[in-house]
């Protein structure tokens, strides 16, 4: 088993209806079920949350996804390789995930859903992201949908993708 850091200062967490003790918890649930980021022999993973408001978000999404429009959550994947600290324990670094939380109401009101669920959505979504999931094709979109379905469902969280429209 390892341990989980999220690296931010809980000021930071203003517009999110998750504290950092649930943020820790769910972020572990998402790391013990996803099968993409070997963990064994890890004693701790690592990664940053951050949170922006919309003209930030949009900045960050132009220039990284080319797409002028802020969004809900952006993943910059870690390439740092596992690295033991003094006292021996290997410590695994994934990245950072950064939050809208503007967005992220905006769309929890158009699709009718808690905003409590839809940030335990982002949070998933975004974990997964940082573990190497992704949804550029559609058969990786399904296989991460469909992890996502399962993860969010044990955590009493009904599918988010439930109502989409059919493409």
């Amino acid at each position: 088993m390892f341990a989980l850091n999220l690296m931010f200062e809980d000021s930071q967490l203003s517009g999110c209806p998750l504290n950092a003790e649930r943020m820790n918890s769910l972020c572990s649930e998402v790391l013990q079920q996803q099968s993409l980021v070997p963990l064994n022999g890890v004693d701790c993973v690592e990664f940053s949350v951050q949170l922006l408001d919309t003209d930030a978000m949009q900045s960050l999404n132009s220039q990284y996804r080319q797409r002028d429009a802020a969004t809900n959550v952006l993943s910059f994947e870690s390439s740092m390789p596992v690295l033991k600290d003094e006292h021996g324990q290997m410590h695994r670094a994934l990245g950072d995930l950064v939050f809208c939380p503007q967005v992220i109401a905006s769309e929890a009101a158009e699709q009718a859903k808690s905003i409590d669920e839809h940030w335990v959505h982002m949070l998933v979504h975004g974990t997964l992201h940082l573990c190497g999931y992704d949804h550029i094709d559609s058969a990786d979109a399904e296989a991460m949908e469909n992890l996502e379905i399962h993860i969010l469902s044990s955590l009493g969280v009904p599918d988010p993708y439930q109502n989409r429209p059919v493409s």
